[in-house]
């Protein structure tokens, strides 16, 4: 798949009259230099049969990139100032403050430092906190073609770094105060930026695009020893085949697969889903470029919305580790041990010293973020149906809703494990209740009792990490089309 995208950019990726043996020449194995930025080769490891279209990077004018700062005292664009690494005016004028810890968010392909969510992030982080918020705008060139758009990131990644290490000599502040926060192309931005940096505190990868960078050599894409903490967010790692823009193998000392890293809830599923999606966007809004991007990037994107919300909300956007995405989805992994949990997004904890992949459910809207609770029910016998649960709590009641999707067939000699996820809080739970609804399927019915006989109900509270029992639950009996109430022992047993 990779060559059709190859055969592609030398068909239609220039414009010139001799484009074609500008495209060919251009891909030579050639380096240029750039004064104090460095030399950037176009050669090994920048080709290879992950990226067989390598160009050099554009010269930093035509990039034109540009720091914006953003504090407390100039929180919005029409107060941002202008940082220049090689200005030491543009720093002692302007609000930076090297006793505070500053954010650094740097956006992908196609984008800009103005963009709406690049705005909704800055404000959140200020509301947070007094940081120095800084915004690195390298719209000019983050344009097709890609494959220079990718090239690009190398220059935009040194002038960032040329900008840090300026800031800890001039602006007496240090490189574990630097937060680089980059989505698709621009976490590998942070990883260029980081790679010419002593000890740079964190990286945060939004969906680290996959192009020209998925299975490629370290010094090509983000990797862990960019940053003392590299955390990684995967939102849309479908592939090739099913239009996926974000990497799918793990790139950071932590990474975090939501809903399994590929197909967000609410955006469409595969290449014909997003297709499809695209093509309406932009009819109905009238060719509207940006809801036709909205429509395929759907997922991609999800990524620097969960991360915004993440930094001032209640809810943790706790994830578990988990040795595979089916262990998680079986629920074998939602027990929090020292570093079997993690909080996604801002709140993820460098010094837990965690390492691994991590998995955690959203919702398919805003606020995305889900509390999770489980289930775990032992019993005499079998039963086929499905089990609505209803649970209450000291701050609110969530239910009744099913525990699973479909009538179940369950074994009485295995304990029943049902996961549960809600935007609500319940906060300590005090009831729960139980319906069995059982499948009145014809000759398949009788072989079920209509009675379900329990040995025992606990509910863990994963975000929480505590475990509740219940009263009366040995022996208890729930009858078909009936709900049976218990208290959590303690509160009234």
């Amino acid at each position: 798949m990779t060559w059709i995208y190859v055969l592609f950019c030398v068909l239609f990726c220039g414009s010139t009259t001799g484009f074609l043996l500008d495209t060919i020449t251009g891909h030579l194995p050639h380096q240029v230099c750039y004064g104090d930025l460095g030399c950037f080769s176009n050669g090994i490891p920048f080709l290879s049969t992950h990226r067989p279209l390598s160009v050099v990077p554009a010269s930093p004018d035509t990039i034109g990139t540009r720091f914006l700062l953003y504090t407390r005292a100039t929180p919005t664009i029409t107060s941002e100032e202008q940082l220049d690494p090689k200005n030491d005016l543009s720093i002692s004028r302007s609000h930076f403050d090297g006793q505070l810890a500053t954010k650094i968010i740097v956006h992908g392909f196609t984008h800009d430092g103005h963009k709406m969510w690049v705005q909704n992030m800055t404000r959140e982080l200020l509301v947070l906190d007094a940081f120095n918020v800084i915004v690195v705008d390298w719209h000019a060139g983050a344009v097709l073609p890609y494959e220079q758009a990718t090239a690009n990131t190398r220059v935009v990644g040194a002038q960032l770094a040329q900008l840090i290490n300026t800031l800890i000599a001039r602006a007496g502040t240090s490189a574990g105060k630097f937060h680089i926060i980059g989505h698709s192309l621009g976490a590998h931005i942070a990883g260029y930026a980081g790679e010419r940096i002593t000890h740079l505190g964190r990286i945060s990868g939004l969906d680290p695009a996959s192009p020209y960078f998925e299975d490629t050599d370290i010094k090509v894409r983000l990797d862990p020893s960019d940053a003392d903490f590299v955390d990684v967010m995967h939102t849309d790692a479908g592939g090739v085949k099913n239009i996926g823009f974000g990497a799918t193998h793990p790139l950071g000392h932590v990474d975090f697969y939501p809903n399994g890293g590929e197909r967000q809830p609410g955006c469409a599923a595969d290449a014909v889903d997003k297709l499809g999606a695209t093509s309406w966007a932009a009819l109905s809004t009238f060719f509207n470029v940006y809801a036709a991007e909205e429509a395929l990037a759907c997922s991609h994107e999800r990524s620097y919305y969960y991360f915004t919300e993440s930094i001032n909300s209640q809810c943790p956007f706790t994830a578990w580790k988990c040795a595979t995405l089916g262990e998680f989805d079986q629920g074998h992994c939602v027990k929090c041990t020292d570093d079997s949990c993690a909080r996604m997004g801002y709140h993820a904890d460098p010094s837990k010293g965690l390492r691994g992949n991590f998995y955690l459910n959203t919702e398919s809207t805003d606020s995305f973020c889900q509390y999770t609770y489980q289930v775990n029910i032992s019993s005499l016998n079998n039963f086929d149906g499905i089990l609505y649960m209803t649970l209450e709590g000291t701050n609110a009641t969530i239910g009744p809703t099913a525990l699973m999707k479909n009538n179940l067939v369950h074994l009485g000699k295995d304990t029943l494990a049902l996961r549960y996820h809600s935007r609500v809080n319940v906060g300590s739970p005090t009831h729960l209740t139980l319906r069995y609804e059982k499948i009145t399927t014809p000759f398949i019915s009788s072989s079920y009792p209509d009675d379900w006989h329990l040995l025992g109900v606990t509910l863990w509270q994963a975000d929480e990490s505590r475990k509740y029992s219940f009263c009366n639950t040995y022996h208890a009996e729930i009858d078909n089309h009936n709900s049976t109430t218990f208290s959590v022992r303690g509160v009234t047993c």
